[in-house]
Order: structure tokens, then sequence, then C-alpha cells
């Protein structure tokens, strides 16, 4: 079920935000920055039952909308965390978790961050608060067989221009774990193309779209970079920021 609902740029403020259901499976969070322009914060319920943050959509136009908004970090990888795991030694590793499925729902709330207060969200209503609290708790499963070797508390601390997750997994069955992701930040190049890493004198210059350092033998990648936080930023507009930090 999906509704059509428009917002318009003089109810939402830089102090809290609009929260509309626009459909069944699709939470919007409507935010005012500093230019003036319109932050679509997007939380989505996935096929398999988990919500999962979809990502940040920019408006600059009166037109309110992610089918009318510009990606600023929003894409088909996760934002929360993703393993990769196997039960026998000499099997392949499967991911789990995430964007990657082998993953269930098992209850979900929504909450005023200020008074802690439940949040009954309904397909078109419009709520207005400062912080959302989102608590998820969900269960991961092996690939083989379904069952259970972990179980997650999510919570989500969802404000205007910020989101912060604090995760706790509770393993109740050993598996080998080959990789464990977590605080990914799905950002496009137009506005992520360039990095600074705390700790570090000058930022990095990533590739463009589409274009790659790797070859041969040689793989370009930062992943052994040691640092806690990074600035990210883009060619497309150099004003906007994004502070990343474990």
């Amino acid at each position: 079920m999906t509704t059509q609902i428009k917002i318009s740029k003089s109810e939402i403020t830089r102090d809290d935000f609009i929260l509309l259901f626009s459909s069944d499976n699709l939470l919007e969070m409507y935010s005012l920055i500093q230019d003036g322009n319109v932050l679509i914060t997007g939380f989505q319920k996935k096929p398999w039952g988990t919500w999962n943050i979809v990502g940040w959509f920019l408006c600059t136009t009166d037109e309110i909308s992610i089918e009318n908004s510009i990606r600023l970090a929003a894409g088909s990888t996760d934002w929360e965390y993703v393993f990769r795991v196997k039960d026998d030694i000499d099997a392949d590793y499967i991911f789990s978790g995430g964007n990657h499925e082998n993953e269930k729902m098992n209850s979900i709330e929504f909450l005023n961050g200020e008074d802690n207060s439940k949040i009954q969200l309904e397909i078109g209503k419009q709520t207005r608060v400062e912080k959302l609290n989102i608590v998820e708790y969900t269960s991961l499963l092996r690939p083989e067989d379904g069952s259970v070797y972990a179980n997650v508390r999510r919570n989500y601390v969802v404000e205007p221009s910020r989101i912060s997750l604090e995760t706790d997994f509770e393993f109740v069955s050993d598996v080998f774990i080959g990789t464990s992701y977590v605080c990914m930040f799905p950002v496009s190049k137009e506005y992520g193309q360039y990095i600074f890493f705390g700790g570090d004198k000058d930022p990095y210059e990533t590739p463009k779209h589409g274009e790659t350092l790797t070859e041969g033998s040689f793989e370009n990648y930062y992943g052994k970079k040691e640092a806690l936080e990074a600035k990210i930023w883009g060619p497309a507009n150099t004003a906007y920021k994004f502070r990343v930090s474990i």
C-alpha cells in the first residue's frame, strides 16, 4: 500500500523533522539543512522483514520527494553491517545480514527520542519529532539451514542531518566468520570522491565514477587504513561534508 502525500518546504525546519510512512515498507524523514535544501532520510523494510537505512537524499526544488531528489549517500550496499559466514571449514563463505538476507526481524519499535514514548506511525500520517529512536531486534541465520547463530539488537538514533547506530551481537552458536563489515557509507562519487582520514595531513582523491587504480596484481583500496573517523566530500558541492566515525 502506498499513499501520495505532498510535503511543503515551509512545513520543514532545521530543529526537528517530519516523519512520514509513505507506504507500508518505507519511512521518510524530512529535515532542513543550512543552505535551505531539504534532506530526506530513508528507512526501508526489506522483503525478508528487517528494516534498514536506505540513505540520504537531497531535494533542491519545491518538489519534495525521493523520486525528485539527488542521491547523496544511498546505494545497494549496507550502512549497518554484513558478515561472511560458513559452518564447514571447507565450504565457501556466504553473506549474512543487512542487505544480503539470511536475517530475520523479531521486533521493532519507533520511539520519541525526547521522552522515549512510542510513536504509532500510520501510512500517510505526518509526525513531527526532534529525535527518533528505532530499536530493532533481529536474528542472523546460517545460509545452509536457516538456523540462528546470533541475535542482534540495533539502536538507531536519527536526528536532522545525523544518524548513529549502536549494535549488539549475541552469538548463540559457533560459526566461522571470514569477514565482518561494519559502519559502511555508500556515498556517490559526486559527493564522496575525496576522503580525509583522522590523523592524516592530506586527503585522498579516489578515482572518478567508473574508473579504478587497480590493475594486474595491484589492488588499490584503503581498507587497512587505521582510522576511527573520516571526512568525506565530493566535487558536486564541496560545502557538503560527511563526518563518519566508529
